[in-house]
Formats: structure tokens, C-alpha cells, sequence
């Protein structure tokens, strides 16, 4: 099936696919320490080198092209099969291209547009991986190809996320759950500890009027009893408990679309046992 339109789909692969222009190429990784690895290692450091997704070659390509990080609907595509998890070859950007997100998938299990890619950025930067031979002409190459794109003219958004921000997001969007239960591992005993923080405040009542997380508790009395006893905003600590996010409290309660309250079950058990203790 694939035969039959292969040679179509390459023509639109080679309209839409963005390449960094040759005259801003390095041959070097944009960050040579970093790899593609296993999802659960995703962001440690492993003998120097850290444990990427795509996230590092994202932004090295998004930058190079544009100066910017903001662009819809494309993935970043590795050109050698197997390359990304070389830490020499992860972030370069001679093995990096952006293809509309709905062909992506074709630059990894077809090997008709695997070998044009290939070919096209030995044509574009005369590059292909240590101990390969150059790529040569597929029998079916385009004639045409997308223009490159002029950084100097692109539209910078002022309210787009600094880089440091935008990896860190990127990372904790991948985690977000085993990230969270160690942050409430971490901080609900440093909490007990100091009851006039507002966080073990809203955790304190909520643990008393649920009778250590037996029934629900409705966010308005939640809220109502908590304003009696406090002069503390609850709303916007409360937010922070409950929804996940880099700069939040620690997520230990989940809030019904009718709005009862209980405690996130993944860290349910280890808060009422740590309130047990008390």
C-alpha cells in the first residue's frame, strides 16, 4: 500500500520539512552530554551523560531554525535510525529535521524516506555518522524542497517561557506522577513538623474532618471552616495542593467534579500512615 504513494508522500515530506539552513550548522551536539535513554531514567544523570526523551533535540532545532521553541504541530525527527541514543549524534543538528507531525512516524519505519532524509542532509552539510558510508542518491529523490527559514525575521512572542523554564516543564510533564509522590514523601513529615505552616493547616483540617481520610469533604466546608479558624487565603494554597505543576506545594488531595475532597490516592496510604505516627 505504501509503494503505491511513497512517491507522493516524499514530495509533501520535502515541502513541509523544516532543516536547519546549512550556513548555521555546527557538526558538534548543541548539548553533548545528553542522550535518548529509558523512559523511567528520563532526565538522571548516568556516568555524566543525562537521560533525555526528545526534549534536548527539540529545543536544539527549534532554536537553530527560528530562535524559538514555539512551533505547532511538527516533531523533531532523528535522521540516522538508532543515532539518538549516542550522546555524539543526539543534539546534532545535521541529524535533525522538523516534519509535520502527521508524517512523522514515516521517518522511522519506511526506509524509502529514511534513505531521502539521509541523503538530503549529506547534500545539505556533507555529515553522516563515524563509521558509515555516505548515503547515495534514492532512486526517487524530490526535485523540490521546503525554503529555509530566516530567524531574523520571525516574530518573537514576549510572553513566550524562558529555556531553563521550558525544559524543566518539558521534564516534569514526562514524570509529573512519581515526581509528585516523591515531593509528598519528601515534604509531608517536614509539614507535621511545623503545624503553623498553611499547607499543614489545610492538611490538618482536612485530615480531622475526614476522620483521617474515612469520608469526603466538601471544598466549601473545607474552605468555610478553615476561613473560622485562619486569616490565611486558602483558595490559592489549596490550588496548589491539589493540581500538579513544577512550583506547586505538593499534590496530596484530589477534588471530584462535584467538588468532595479526598486524598490522591497514589500517596494516600503513606499520609495517614504518617498521621498515624503523630
Amino acid at each position: 500500500m505504501f509503494q503505491s504513494i511513497e512517491p507522493r508522500l516524499i514530495d509533501i515530506i520535502a515541502a513541509t520539512a523544516i532543516w536547519v539552513s546549512p550556513d548555521k550548522i555546527s557538526l558538534n551536539p548543541i548539548y553533548p552530554d545528553t542522550k535518548r535513554g529509558r523512559a523511567k531514567e528520563k532526565g538522571k544523570i548516568i556516568d555524566g551523560i543525562r537521560i533525555d526523551d526528545n526534549t534536548y533535540a527539540n529545543v536544539a532545532i527549534k532554536k537553530a531554525i527560528s530562535g524559538s521553541i514555539d512551533f505547532k504541530n511538527y516533531m523533531v525527527c532523528h535522521i540516522w535510525p538508532g543515532t539518538t541514543y549516542d550522546e555524539r549524534y543526539h543534539t546534532l543538528l545535521a541529524n535533525l529535521v522538523l516534519i509535520p507531525r502527521i508524517l512523522a512516524n514515516l521517518s522511522d519505519y519506511f526506509n524509502a524516506v529514511i534513505d531521502v532524509l539521509k541523503y538530503r542532509s549529506y547534500e545539505l552539510y556533507g555529515w553522516h555518522p563515524e563509521g558509515t558510508e555516505a548515503p547515495q542518491r534514492p532512486s526517487y529523490y524530490p526535485l523540490v524542497w521546503r525554503d529555509f527559514m530566516d530567524n531574523e525575521c520571525s516574530v518573537v512572542d514576549p510572553n513566550r517561557r524562558p529555556l531553563k523554564q521550558y525544559l524543566e516543564e518539558e521534564e516534569y510533564a514526562q514524570e509529573k506522577e512519581t515526581l509528585e509522590i516523591n515531593k509528598v514523601k519528601r515534604k509531608i513529615p517536614q509539614w507535621i513538623k511545623k503545624p503553623s505552616q498553611i499547607n499543614s493547616r489545610i492538611l490538618n483540617l482536612y485530615m480531622l474532618l475526614s476522620k483521617n481520610d474515612t469520608y469526603p469533604v466538601s471544598h466549601i466546608d473545607l474552605r468555610e471552616k478553615f476561613e473560622q479558624l485562619y486569616c490565611d487565603p486558602f483558595e490559592s494554597n489549596f490550588n496548589q495542593m491539589k493540581n500538579f505543576s513544577t512550583k506547586n506545594h505538593a499534590k496530596v488531595f484530589s477534588e471530584s467534579k462535584v467538588g468532595m475532597i479526598s486524598l490522591w490516592e497514589p500517596i494516600s496510604a503513606f499520609v495517614k500512615n504518617q498521621f498515624e505516627k503523630c
